[in-house]
């Protein structure tokens, strides 16, 4: 059965994001005022014009709930619409989704995302709780039932098993891998935000220690504490406000048949990576070369190489070549992940699709400074949850 095209026209007039990194001594809620804070400064509203507020769930280590109420009550709004979503590392853009649906359907007029997350502050002080068995043996319920009785804690092993068949199939070195994390660095650099800024040579990357073979240390998104936040309002409310809109256009979204390790398909191609990207770029009526600039979600340097394929922009095996060549760099044919990408921008993963969504609006209003892409018009923001078990491709345009 086929889907229905949407062109959705909702455009993002805030934006607001802290530093990603290590927040230790601050709190989720701080983290998300800063960034809800700069996001409203920016879309030049006061808290009152909000009628949406919508937010992601938060890690199972000292998770929170009522996330949505409390800030409303903090904000002192009442909202028309609020929810709190929850799918994994792709939490963050179906709240967007949530939030531009209610401003389709005319519920809302000017409606807030915001999400906030902090893993690396939990990795440095988990040696002195006394509870951490215990929410270890909490992360493992993530895992489905095929996997979980293995102790399985972490995600690293599904996307070393991706890497190695990609690897194999398609006769890639291991150097080859290592040169993405140093095209991310060197982005990552010009970006104030970023976790990671010193730079790295390939034969750094292929020195560090190995996470889970074949990725190494430097190939591995870290864990991060951050905030972002965006404000959404429909084209017309944007222009009444005197904004020059970026407006995200379309969506597309597929999820497969599997909870982490997809046992029932091709380990080298993502199918709902394909399928996402295809239903985005009808709905916009565009090509993947008709793209300026992309944010890719990527946690692992390897899957990263073999999105970029799924989504289009190379084909198959052929990625690491175009990274080779330059053809990713910001004055390359398609600038990828400009921000620093999840190795280096840093990976709070219920943030990271709003951080990816805040490049591309930086991009395409020509603000991105050191980095940006020369009269970016076109963005795309792809995002991902289990093991690419479902991804959701958005594309932006400059209004």
């Amino acid at each position: 059965m086929g889907s229905t095209m949407i062109r959705y026209d909702v455009a993002v007039i805030g934006i607001g994001m802290t530093k990603i990194g290590k927040h230790l001594g601050r709190t989720h809620f701080e983290l998300a005022i800063e960034a809800i804070k700069k996001a409203i400064q920016d879309a030049r509203i006061s808290k009152e014009d909000l009628d949406g507020l919508f937010t992601t769930s938060q890690e199972i280590i000292d998770p929170e709930r009522f996330l949505a109420q409390k800030m409303a009550d903090y904000l002192r709004i009442s909202p028309k619409s609020m929810a709190e979503l929850e799918c994994g590392g792709m939490s963050g853009s179906l709240a967007i989704k949530t939030a531009m649906n209610e401003i389709i359907l005319g519920r809302n007029e000017i409606s807030l995302v915001y999400a906030t997350q902090k893993d690396a502050s939990f990795k440095e002080t988990a040696s002195l709780r006394p509870d951490t068995p215990f929410l270890l043996r909490a992360m493992n319920r993530f895992f489905s039932s095929y996997d979980a009785r293995y102790g399985v804690i972490s995600v690293a092993p599904y996307y070393a098993m991706y890497t190695q068949r990609y690897m194999y199939e398609f006769d890639i070195s291991p150097r080859e891998i290592a040169r993405l994390p140093t095209v991310l660095r060197e982005n990552a650099m010009k970006n104030p935000y970023a976790q990671y800024r010193d730079p790295i040579t390939v034969e750094d990357v292929l020195n560090s220690r190995i996470v889970c073979p074949p990725i190494h240390l430097l190939e591995s998104a870290p864990l991060s504490d951050g905030a972002a936040a965006i404000v959404l309002a429909s084209k017309e409310k944007a222009e009444e406000l005197g904004h020059e809109p970026i407006l995200i256009t379309s969506l597309g979204e597929f999820h497969d048949a599997s909870s982490f390790m997809p046992v029932i398909q091709d380990f080298t191609t993502f199918e709902s990576v394909q399928k996402s990207a295809e239903e985005a770029f009808k709905a916009a009526n565009i090509k993947p070369q008709d793209v300026d600039v992309a944010e890719v979600y990527g946690p692992f340097a390897g899957v990263e190489l073999m999105i970029y394929e799924d989504l289009g922009f190379f084909k198959k095996g052929e990625a690491p070549g175009a990274v080779e060549e330059g053809k990713t760099e910001i004055e390359g044919e398609i600038p990828l992940n400009t921000s620093g990408g999840r190795l280096s921008l840093g990976h709070p993963w219920y943030v990271t699709p709003l951080l990816e969504v805040i490049e591309i609006v930086l991009q395409l209003r020509g603000q991105a400074g050191e980095r940006q892409v020369p009269d970016a018009r076109i963005g795309l923001v792809q995002c991902e949850h289990g093991a690419v078990n479902g991804s959701m491709v958005m594309i932006l345009e400059r209004g």
